[in-house]
């Protein structure tokens, strides 16, 4: 495809969105194919469990983050933060259309349950001191994981996993520079920031804690040998 036809299909897309005031997701480069099916997911009359999986620093979050700021009736959780009392209790206050759950692999198996039964019946209950309340609920649930393996099967199945590919990187660049700039972080400085971190961890947001650290490229190299050493003696 060339670039001005796929352009004008962009520029297409982005109108169909503000006409439907869906998720315009403009802070994310790339990963134009996942957009569309968020989009689509969202104006499905009925649930489409999506799980996005990928590396860290690849814009799962942001994905998600999005929806909960231009969709009503959303409710955002960190997996490893949730225990299954928590979530039953914010799904009975809140009765969100959509549930947002960051680092589902991180959720404990006996956690994941009870969403599996959200997802398979659209019926929550609870039983406490012989009093029971149940609430039946219609919820789209949008995830993010940085791998399956820890996520017990029958909850897995429920899903349309996409799988994020890392960025290129010239992506990375493209992403990086504009988070800088909104830093106030010097071009030049921004560019060897950059450079390091794509050649340490590739990570987003690894070039914006190390932007805010810095005032010239020799602290740049003290910051980024730091970190390689810390992940040296975290790895088993």
């Amino acid at each position: 495809m060339n670039s001005f036809l796929k352009q004008g299909l962009t520029e297409l897309w982005k109108e169909v969105l503000h006409v439907n005031r869906l998720p315009r997701f403009e802070e994310i480069v790339g990963d134009d194919d996942v957009k569309q099916i968020f989009a689509k997911a969202i104006r499905s009359k009925r649930p489409v469990h999506l799980l996005l999986v990928g590396s860290p620093g690849t814009a799962k979050t942001m994905f998600l983050t999005e929806i909960m700021y231009s969709t009503k009736k959303s409710y955002f959780t960190v997996g490893s933060n949730t225990t299954k009392a928590g979530l039953v209790n914010q799904l009975f206050e809140n009765a969100p259309k959509y549930l947002l759950i960051d680092e589902l692999d991180k959720m404990s198996g006996n956690d994941q349950v009870s969403l599996l039964h959200l997802m398979e019946t659209g019926i929550i209950s609870e039983t406490k001191v012989k009093k029971t309340r149940q609430l039946e609920l219609v919820s789209w649930v949008f995830a993010s994981a940085n791998s399956t393996e820890r996520i017990i099967e029958p909850l897995l199945s429920r899903f349309l996993v996409l799988e994020i590919p890392d960025y290129t990187f010239e992506e990375f660049k493209e992403i990086a520079i504009a988070k800088l700039e909104k830093e106030n972080i010097d071009r030049h400085l921004g560019q060897i920031i950059i450079e390091k971190v794509w050649s340490h961890s590739r990570d987003i947001r690894d070039v914006i804690k190390v932007g805010r650290l810095v005032r010239n490229e020799q602290e740049v190299s003290l910051i980024i040998r730091m970190m390689k050493r810390n992940k040296t003696s975290k790895s088993p």
